[in-house]
């Protein structure tokens, strides 16, 4: 569409909607004014829940849950269960009382063992109050509590979540009223239930919170209509005080319907508090419009629509031609930066190898990129860990210093060898990007990637000799200057085998090169079937081969070489049928280099050559 359409639409469409105004101006002002005050009490409704149960409740209910496993996994309760003596048992009350000291809502954290025993108490009398340790002669059997029973019963890496009720000890209501919500998971070690952690959460506060607003009355009700909240605090907690004040009196028409679970009603709009508390108690916050609320939108919203409606008629026609310039444009502009920025993000998608993972490992998202050269799609990446991509070559220390570099909130580049999901291996250049929030704390991490699996099999190939299959000279060169350093630094005995095949220019000049490449290859093959797992063996070039052996006196590898000198020679060799090998062998000397131990194997060679052949010097 051109620019001069889109002028030409939005010319049109100011001058007809000033017009409308003015032909219908009170029917329609009417229904704006009713619309607008349910659309914005809608609107206000959704934006106040949503605070109070994302921005206000849920924070402190997470917060609880993070505390509730930092106390199970606490190595000084660790050492408490492991050995239940006074010294452990006041190190891990000293981390109840620090966390607890951390958090003005925790009122009391427990641990309590298998039989329902306290051991470990801290409380607090209110949220302003500072926290304390209870003394063990104060400490309460609580194995006939209800908790006590369910979470017992619990797998080890689940949460119990309570109904929020009014605290109570020693068979009685604690007055003041102290709204108590409760979560506790279970104890095992090795298997054994060790008993639980459990942490009571003061209420009173987060109720007061959420209960207060201009626009609406707040109520909390269970599944069964009893206020937990009440706008009037006198029948708050209406189960334990067992005041009169009922559902319908409150919601005369519609008490039924919030029974029924419906979620919006003409005087009211509920929403369900189960996705934040987990008790299946059925917890409804609900939310109903106050009257003088009301009565001023609509006021407000009649005399809007009187000045809008006279306005229009004279202004419409002029202001209709002047504000259809800025719209056009910017039409223009957005469709045409829309498009560029669609094309941009699909193009990053298809061919940029991309991911987004939690702090704990969890992915969160991939590109289509990542995903193809995983062979994984992005439903079966995103909610899994990165191990699942980890090839089983690389090494513990790789991934020990990738992760302690990004949690210290450092960038981290790498390549990383993963493995596919056909099982096969590819590697990628990584770079690993933290993002931190205003506290320079990792929210979570973006990864950025090139395939260099190409490249990888390339350095392999440049280690391997083409026509044996084995290591080549730059390869054995590169071991021996590795092997010979940690045989001197560690003491340790090393031992080199240089190995010709006998007679083989006799062999090429015989049968050809072809059956020549043929016979290096089965000698290449025999050697390697026939060493050890922590020998090496290459070419060394021509019909030279070297075998490599860590941690090997020169007694051991005399063994090994006339074990080789044996296979080589019992072997039915095709058309040639026989051939034999002669081999050198020499120990690394503590003070000497590289060039003078394989000059040395290879002297040793020369006199099993000149020697007879077939024979280990």
């Amino acid at each position: 569409m051109t620019q001069k359409n889109f002028k030409l639409i939005f010319t049109l469409y100011f001058i007809i909607f000033g017009i409308v105004i003015t032909l219908f101006s009170s029917f329609i002002g009417y229904n704006i004014q009713m619309i607008n005050i349910k659309d914005r009490i809608d609107k206000n409704a959704e934006e106040i829940s949503y605070i109070r149960k994302i921005n206000m409740l849920k924070p402190d209910i997470d917060k609880m849950g993070s505390i509730l496993i930092a106390l199970k996994t606490d190595k000084a309760l660790d050492t408490y269960l492991k050995t239940p003596n006074n010294t452990n048992k006041a190190h891990s009350q000293n981390v109840f009382y620090a966390i607890a000291l951390s958090d003005h809502l925790i009122m009391q954290a427990r641990f309590i063992d298998a039989t329902g025993k306290e051991q470990i108490r801290i409380d607090r009398t209110n949220s302003s109050a500072l926290p304390f340790i209870v003394d063990d002669a104060k400490l309460q059997d609580k194995s006939g509590r209800d908790y006590f029973q369910i979470v017992s019963k619990m797998k080890h890496d689940t949460i119990w979540y309570s109904k929020i009720d009014l605290n109570i000890e020693h068979g009685k209501i604690e007055v003041p009223y102290r709204p108590t919500y409760r979560i506790a998971t279970p104890i095992y070690r090795d298997g054994v239930f060790k008993g639980i952690v459990i942490v009571n959460m003061l209420m009173d506060e987060v109720i007061s919170k959420i209960s207060k607003s201009t626009v609406f009355d707040h109520y909390i009700i269970d599944k069964e209509g009893h206020f937990i909240l009440h706008s009037d605090e006198r029948f708050s907690w209406s189960k334990y005080t067992h005041s009169n004040i009922r559902l319908v009196d409150v919601f005369p028409l519609e008490a039924s319907a919030i029974l029924a679970g419906q979620s919006k009603g003409e005087s009211f709009y509920a929403y369900s508090l189960d996705d934040i508390l987990h008790n299946g108690e059925g917890v409804r916050l609900i939310l109903k419009p106050k009257q003088e609320y009301i009565d001023a939108l609509l006021r407000s919203n009649i005399k809007v629509s009187l000045l809008v409606i006279l306005l229009s008629i004279l202004l419409s026609i002029p202001l209709a031609m002047y504000a259809s310039l800025a719209p056009s444009k910017l039409q223009k502009a957005l469709v045409a930066s829309n498009n560029d920025l669609k094309r941009f993000a699909d193009i990053i998608d298809q061919y940029v190898v991309t991911a987004t993972t939690k702090t704990n490992s969890i992915i969160t998202a991939v590109s289509t990129a990542y995903a193809k050269l995983s062979g994984y799609s992005k439903a079966e990446l995103i909610g899994q860990k990165v191990n699942i991509l980890k090839h089983p070559s690389t090494p513990k220390e790789m991934y020990q210093e990738l992760w302690d570099t990004i949690e210290r909130g450092e960038e981290w580049k790498g390549e990383l060898h993963n493995k596919h999901k056909n099982g096969e291996s590819y590697w990628i250049e990584q770079t690993i990007i933290p993002i931190k929030d205003e506290h320079n704390t990792p929210l979570y991490y973006m990864s950025v990637g090139i395939d260099i699996t190409a490249k990888k099999e390339l350095e392999i190939l440049s280690m391997m000799d083409r026509l044996t299959g084995i290591a080549n000279r730059r390869k054995l060169d590169e071991f021996l200057a590795q092997e010979a350093e940690q045989a001197k630094r560690y003491d340790r005995p090393l031992s080199l085998l240089m190995i010709d095949i006998d007679h083989f220019k006799e062999v090429n000049d015989t049968y050809g090169h072809q059956i020549g490449d043929y016979t290096l290859q089965s000698v290449a093959m025999l050697l390697k079937e026939n060493i050890r797992l922590s020998d090496f063996v290459g070419r060394f070039g021509g019909e030279e081969f070297m075998v490599i052996c860590p941690e090997t006196n020169h007694t051991s590898a005399s063994t090994l070489a006339e074990k080789l000198r044996l296979s080589i020679d019992q072997h039915p060799f095709e058309t040639i049928r026989h051939t034999t090998i002669s081999i050198g062998i020499a120990q690394l000397h503590p003070d000497e280099s590289v060039s003078d131990w394989v000059d040395r194997a290879d002297k040793a060679l020369y006199l099993a050559k000149h020697g007879g052949r077939n024979r280990v010097c």
